[in-house]
């Protein structure tokens, strides 16, 4: 047998630990033949890549590559390239992108099998476009949408870039880095990448013809400089989605729409307003004993209402609420009745404070620090109406001789010698009971009358003789209280006592807008929640 040296075309190593008392074989390899043998390897490629301008150096105009490989044909669309495009409707398969500035083509998709022959149908280049790596413009239609607008834009070294904004306007990748104002359309995009300059590197970056040292930058003990990113000015393009904002019918409206800004948006924080900050959360209770205390999973809470799985709010006579510990108790005869388990607790926590600036940017700094933890997914800020203090109060009371159904505040006719003593004995009203409303006091003899309101018509009768305190049923208190002790003597058929009672409260007024859209749930609602300080007794 002859042994032949052996064609080497890869070596690979195994170790073998062999003992005497069990290794008995011993394993060679060889050829028994002089010839060469031969082999296939199949090699799996990711990406094909070529070069369109090898051998000279020009910049490829934008769109102007056409090639073949194999049985497919690649067109060149603003940096990224399409095959097989359908001429009936102009739409291809995304496959890769190319290059302007060096020519390289990266190929990320096509048809299997094929042969790798290439063929250039058509390429311009030229050396009068000078590259740049800034941009700017303004969008012809303003104010735009925050988060809708989308640069696409062809680099020479990096492919197709597409850029988006944030909700503040805002651009921010490894290539590019620039804004947009949202109120003007105005665009400011710079190319470049940061780049730590270091002994490897600085004599590479010192060669380019674009280096100057002032361009260098400390930050952090290190050195960086920003090298640019060089685009086709001709290849960029945008879309954006802008408002237009229609002009209301005062008589749709229901109020003159003269100073509203023409966007519809008005300004509702101010430096010294108050802000509010609060959190809203839903918590399911383990079970529904009567008796039973349930910890909720914050504390210092300022609203809580318990509700059933369909929604259904249980009545507030039936738990009691610890708002400074968080705790929700159920009375000791508490009972579903018609309630469907399981009970939903409904809380939310606030802090008040004093506005101390606010930024365009929607940035809102306190005098005070908070004091909860917030999540952005539950939490609101809204600015506050600060009402101020309220108290119930009578006002306007006089006598006149007859009633003539006209609700005025001052007297008419001539005067009568009858008339009541509020001086020592004051009409009595409580924040619970008053409500806003004019009393008149018409008597039909010389010491009875009965009670008429403007709005709310006759509510009773009383006598001179007793003290008049008619109920409201609302609260289930006096709207006021006249004393029997008041009454001066006098009184005839016709006589007609005046006042007006001004309630605790304060007018608001509210308007609600709904954009434009279809209908996304069948209705709709919304609560208004009035806060109150009040005066803790020890």
């Amino acid at each position: 047998m002859s042994f032949y040296s052996p064609v080497i075309s890869v070596i690979n190593g195994t170790t073998h630990v062999f003992r005497a008392y069990n290794e008995t074989s011993i394993s060679v390899k060889y050829r028994d033949s002089s010839g060469v043998n031969q082999s296939n390897t199949i090699a799996v490629a990711d990406k094909l890549r070529l070069d369109l301008s090898s051998g000279y150096d020009e910049q490829i105009l934008t769109g102007s590559a056409r090639f073949r490989v194999g049985a497919d044909t690649f067109l060149d669309r603003d940096g990224q390239l399409y095959r097989n495009v359908d001429p009936s409707n102009n739409s291809g398969i995304a496959s890769g992108s190319i290059q302007y500035g060096t020519g390289k083509v990266e190929i990320e998709s096509w048809t299997p099998n094929g042969d790798n022959t290439v063929s250039l149908d058509s390429l311009t280049t030229t050396t009068d476009l000078p590259p740049m790596n800034q941009i700017s413009f303004r969008t012809p239609v303003i104010p735009i949408r925050p988060q809708s607008l989308t640069v696409v834009v062809a680099s020479l070294e990096h492919g197709q870039l597409t850029l988006t904004t944030d909700e503040n306007g805002v651009i921010e990748t490894n290539q590019a880095h620039g804004k947009i104002n949202h109120d003007t359309g105005f665009v400011d995009i710079y190319f470049y990448t940061k780049t730590e300059i270091t002994e490897s590197n600085r004599s590479q970056i010192e060669a380019k013809d674009w280096y100057d040292v002032l361009m260098e930058y400390e930050e952090a003990g290190k050195t960086y400089i920003n090298v640019p990113v060089w685009i086709d000015g001709s290849s960029v393009r945008y879309n954006a989605i802008a408002y237009t904002y229609i002009p209301l019918d005062s008589e749709i409206l229901g109020l003159s729409a003269t100073r509203l800004p023409l966007d519809g948006r008005v300004p509702i924080f101010r430096v010294g307003d108050i802000g509010i900050v609060s959190s809203s959360k839903t918590q399911e209770l383990p079970s529904h004993v009567a008796g039973q205390i349930y910890n909720l999973n914050d504390q210092r809470i300022s609203w809580c209402e318990l509700e059933d799985s369909q929604g259904i709010k249980v009545p507030f006579d039936m738990y009691v609420v610890d708002y400074d510990y968080g705790k929700v108790t159920l009375n000791g005869d508490f009972s579903l009745n018609t309630l469907v388990a399981p009970i939903v607790a409904k809380y939310r926590y606030q802090d008040m404070g004093l506005i101390r600036d606010v930024q365009i940017s929607g940035q809102l700094t306190f005098t005070k620090p908070l004091t909860h933890n917030y999540d952005a997914a539950d939490t609101i800020v809204g600015s506050a109406l600060v009402i101020g203090d309220m108290q119930s109060r009578y006002t306007r009371k006089f006598v006149q001789q007859t009633w003539n159904n006209a609700w005025a505040d001052e007297a008419t006719g001539s005067g009568i010698s009858a008339n009541y003593n509020d001086a020592l004995y004051p009409i009595t009203v409580t924040n619970k009971g008053a409500i806003q409303e004019r009393w008149a006091l018409i008597f039909t003899d010389n010491t009875n009358f009965r009670c008429v309101g403007e709005y709310s018509g006759q509510i009773g009768t009383g006598s001179v003789n007793a003290d008049f305190a008619p109920i409201n049923p609302v609260t289930s208190l006096p709207y006021f209280t006249v004393k029997k002790e008041g009454w001066g003597a006098g009184w005839a058929n016709g006589n007609v006592l005046r006042f007006n009672t001004v309630a605790a409260n304060f007018p608001v007024w509210v308007i609600r807008t709904v954009k434009q859209s279809e209908p996304t749930v069948m209705s709709d609602q919304f609560q208004i929640m009035l806060r109150g300080d009040i005066d803790r007794v020890v």
